[in-house]
């Protein structure tokens, strides 16, 4: 095996995208909390405990944990309770960013905002910039004879690191050692956690109703429905810009309404709108020939709306734009959850393996 310089990327994509769930989660629910129970503080006779020091807790927890254990469920436990922790720092961001210490500074959302968006596009490229290298994969494999050696290992965990091993260094000694350890051991018996059979229930249920006749029919009404949306969207915006051109007086009352003097933010959300609209389209044809195709078309147009549209509504209604972000995070989340099972069962016929009961 030659030398490898630089760090060695993980396989599994989940632990940031858990990381970044609770830490969202932790804001919003602060904000909710804070909001409903009118501000409390915790403390008395000058004193003040922000939550700030709740959060730094959190990461200090998490970074222990790294540490102190090995374990894959130690990891995502530490990915949960870090990310909750920096979800809390940051929420106190508007403090520190005005010379009173204004919590409710306004900016504060899309400051938040932004900062979570360049933290998943700086992850995102880490992931994507190129393909796991040969001996990256085998690393990963490696990590997974972890469950092998604890006699944990589930169906799953064989197929993922099938699949890896099939991407190693062919040449590098440990891969056909690993390739018959992970064929000759037998699937963990032990009853599986509570959230292990969630997932495999899942699975088995997604390779049931993938292959049905209405489950691509749904799916395309679902966007459908929002290309709709998008379209609409942008049919109104562009109508309103070409009355301000003619000099229609009430084009140009609405626009200036509208605008509320931001022209540049309001032209990048109209042509958001429709390169994402395009995005939907194109998602919609590629359906039939491909699912996998078709789910990451409309994860790019849910992509571009967060990134370019939703800033602004940040930056105009503060966390109130937070139930439009919900709602397509849920929809990102459910594409990103289906694409993966696509990509899961794509691996299992090529292997000739199916998701089993008891792994």
């Amino acid at each position: 095996m030659r030398s490898i310089r630089g760090p060695l990327r993980s396989a599994d994509a989940e632990l940031v995208d858990a990381f970044l769930v609770a830490a969202i989660s932790a804001v919003l629910l602060i904000r909710i909390y804070l909001e409903a129970t009118g501000y409390p503080k915790l403390g008395g006779n000058g004193l003040h405990v922000a939550h700030v020091l709740w959060g730094g807790l959190g990461m200090l927890v998490a970074i222990v944990l790294l540490l102190l254990f090995l374990s894959s469920t130690t990891r995502l436990v530490a990915a949960l309770v870090g990310g909750a922790g920096f979800g809390a720092f940051i929420d106190e961001l508007g403090k520190f960013v005005t010379s009173d210490n204004d919590y409710f500074f306004k900016p504060t959302a899309a400051l938040v905002y932004v900062t979570f968006v360049l933290l998943f596009l700086a992850v995102r490229q880490v992931r994507t910039f190129r393909a796991l290298s040969p001996e990256e994969n085998l690393v990963n494999a490696i990590e997974l004879s972890e469950r092998l050696v604890l006699g944990r290992l589930g169906e799953s965990d064989r197929v993922r690191a099938v699949e890896l091993l099939r991407r190693a260094d062919q040449t590098e000694p440990m891969v056909a050692a690993l390739r018959t350890r992970f064929a000759e051991a037998a699937p963990s018996t032990g009853a599986p956690s509570g959230a292990r059979r969630l997932s495999l229930a899942a699975s088995r249920r997604y390779a049931a109703i993938a292959g049905s006749r209405w489950f691509g029919r749904l799916i395309a009404a679902i966007f459908i429905l929002d290309g709709l949306g998008f379209v609409l969207t942008v049919v109104a915006g562009l109508a309103l810009v070409v009355g301000v051109l003619i000099g229609n007086a009430e084009a140009r009352a609405a626009f200036d309404e509208t605008t509320a003097g931001s022209t540049v933010p309001s032209l990048i959300q109209v042509l958001a709108g429709v390169v994402a609209g395009g995005m939907v389209v194109a998602g919609l044809v590629a359906l039939r020939r491909s699912r996998s195709r078709a789910y990451r078309l409309f994860e790019l147009a849910i992509l571009v709306d967060l990134l370019l549209v939703q800033p602004f509504s940040f930056l105009e209604s503060g966390f109130v734009a937070t139930l439009d972000v919900f709602v397509e995070l849920a929809l990102l989340a459910t594409l990103r959850y289906l694409d993966g099972q696509e990509r899961r069962l794509a691996i299992s016929h090529e292997h000739g393996l199916v998701f089993a009961s008891g792994s």
